[in-house]
């Protein structure tokens, strides 16, 4: 009986073996169509994609043409306005040139204004010195006769009196720190009655020359060459009569009066030759005879 339960067994396994696999195979179908599925929607996801990305690449590159457009558009437009500019820029090349001189000028002006007043302040010590002197001498000799009317007679004597308190020394000294300082009109003040009351002192010349510098400065071209003149003419011996009859020149050819600073700067060279400022009076000649006119309106 055993042996017979055994063979059946047998007989059934190789049956029983067939159904599982056959089980098996279906499994796997469908799970490779189920895989396959998968696949389809990966690549449609991925098309999808792909036309997006297509779509993005497509807008950019219009967007690049329209910033490729506006920025030829722009080169074009700084083109022709740096092309107006050198236009305007190389009008006024002729002038520029005289307006360094000028600015040499005005430098030149700034140091002789430093020196003199180191001289002044040295000149000032030394008549200090001689004044204790000569209080002292007089306080140790017999008092002498007072002078005759004649003997007063002086250009210094037809000068009004100053105010109470005020010197020569002192009037001097705040008109050069005003004028250093840039306070312009009160300095003009200050050297006009410095003139007025001291028209002798050894000062007088350099302050008929500051306050042509103060009118220059202003623009006023026309009371400044006049100013230089009178320089030229009350104190022809001073060493500043030189720079004033120079800078009367280049008052004058700042208002565009061509004939008078021509003039002018003619007879600064034929009387000082060898002055520092005499080759740059036959430039500004050169310049004006060619035709060169400076920028400055007429004061």
């Amino acid at each position: 009986m055993k042996n017979l339960t055994c063979l059946f067994v047998l007989a059934l396994s190789p049956a029983l073996l067939m159904g599982q696999k056959r089980d098996d195979i279906l499994s796997i179908q469908r799970d490779v169509a189920q895989l396959q599925d998968q696949v389809k929607q990966l690549q449609t996801g991925q098309d999808q994609k792909m036309t997006a990305l297509e779509g993005m690449i497509r807008q950019a590159l219009e967007e690049s043409g329209k910033v490729s457009a506006a920025a030829g558009a722009l080169q074009r437009t700084l083109t022709d306005r740096l092309t107006d500019q050198q236009a305007k820029v190389a009008a006024p090349v002729a002038v520029l040139g005289t307006k360094m001189d000028q600015s040499a000028d005005d430098l030149r002006s700034v140091r002789e204004n430093l020196a003199d007043l180191s001289r002044r302040l040295a000149a000032l010590d030394n008549k200090l010195a001689d004044i204790s002197s000569a209080v002292r001498t007089l306080n140790s000799a017999p008092a002498a006769p007072p002078p005759s009317a004649a003997a007063n007679a002086s250009p210094a004597s037809r000068a009004p009196a100053p105010p109470p308190g005020v010197t020569a020394g002192s009037l001097w000294q705040k008109a050069v720190r005003d004028y250093t300082g840039a306070k312009d009109k009160l300095a003009l003040t200050e050297l006009a009655d410095f003139l007025k009351y001291f028209p002798d002192d050894v000062n007088a010349a350099e302050a008929q020359y500051y306050m042509g510098l103060i009118y220059d400065h202003g623009q006023q071209y026309d009371d400044a060459a006049q100013v230089f003149q009178a320089v030229v003419d009350r104190y022809p011996d001073s060493p500043k009569a030189a720079d004033a009859m120079y800078m009367k020149g280049v008052a004058y050819q700042k208002a565009g009066s061509d004939k008078e600073a021509i003039a002018a700067y003619r007879a600064f060279v034929k009387q000082y030759p060898k002055h520092a400022d005499a080759p740059k009076a036959q430039a500004r000649l050169r310049t004006l005879a060619g035709g060169a006119k400076p920028s400055k309106k007429r004061k």
